[in-house]
């Protein structure tokens, strides 16, 4: 969660930040994802776009087996993609995704 550091050196988490995720569907919580990723593609952050992929992939539900597997490799390749450092096609292909999943989710 997005914080800020205290003068003592605490950190203090964002509460409308904490509120905003305690209380998403499970659905918005992949949008929230997938605009980390996003965002982390159009920074070049390696590290919090790759973590963002890999929490898509956890997140992955294989009693649907077939859908989940198709999912599961398009996130293998944006994974490897941004590993490479091509963030701009990363950014679009996560981009195009998140727009699928909350048109098929209905997420605001």
């Amino acid at each position: 969660m997005k914080g800020y550091y205290m003068p003592d050196g605490r950190s203090k988490v964002d509460p409308y930040l904490s509120q905003k995720i305690l209380t998403a569907s499970p659905e918005q919580l992949i949008s929230y994802i997938f605009d980390v990723g996003i965002a982390s593609c159009a920074r070049k952050d390696r590290e919090k776009a790759c973590k963002a992929v890999q929490e898509l992939i956890h997140a992955l539900n294989f009693d649907y087996r077939e859908m989940a597997t198709n999912f599961f490799q398009m996130y293998r390749y944006i994974l490897n993609t941004i590993q490479k450092g091509n963030f701009d096609e990363a950014y679009e292909l996560l981009n195009d995704l998140k727009k699928t999943w909350t048109s098929a989710m209905k997420v605001s």
